[in-house]
């Protein structure tokens, strides 16, 4: 075991290494393709912008590519509001899906929490102090909507 350990570490140095290697590389060529991508973006907007000039006046034609650039922003950000909806309800159901397994798994220690002296005073205690928090107000529910 004892010369396994130094051969078990270079491994680990060597693909450790490699990894670090292979995320800068990458980093650097994504870097390169983003500026390449975003100089064809604004050549793209310019080539419109000009096409459209040609046959109307060129303020109309720049009015007409900034109202495209913002009809397409505002539709992408009607898509991540409703996608951020979806995940919140699917937060809100797998807390839910949490709380119910944390209930059964309580109920089902209750038995061995009877039999031992300590755990059954930590339970009372701890029982007892999230009553206390949740009559005091200091507790809020995890879904965001008002306590009514």
């Amino acid at each position: 075991m004892a010369r396994l350990l130094p051969l078990l570490t270079s491994i680990l140095s060597l693909d450790v290494g490699m990894f670090v290697q292979r995320t800068r590389r990458n980093v650097l060529l994504f870097a390169i393709m983003a500026l390449f991508l975003l100089t064809a973006y604004g050549a793209g907007v310019a080539a419109l912008a000009m096409w459209l000039a040609s046959s109307m006046s060129p303020v109309a034609a720049l009015g007409i590519v900034a109202a495209l650039s913002l009809s397409v922003a505002l539709i992408v950000l009607v898509i991540v509001l409703i996608q951020n909806r979806v995940d919140e309800r699917r937060r809100r159901e797998a807390a839910a899906n949490n709380r119910a397994l944390l209930m059964t798994t309580a109920v089902s220690l209750l038995p061995v929490m009877m039999k031992s002296r300590p755990l059954m005073a930590a339970a009372v205690t701890g029982g007892l102090a999230l009553f206390a928090l949740r009559m005091m107000g200091g507790s809020s529910p995890e879904d965001g909507s008002p306590e009514t």
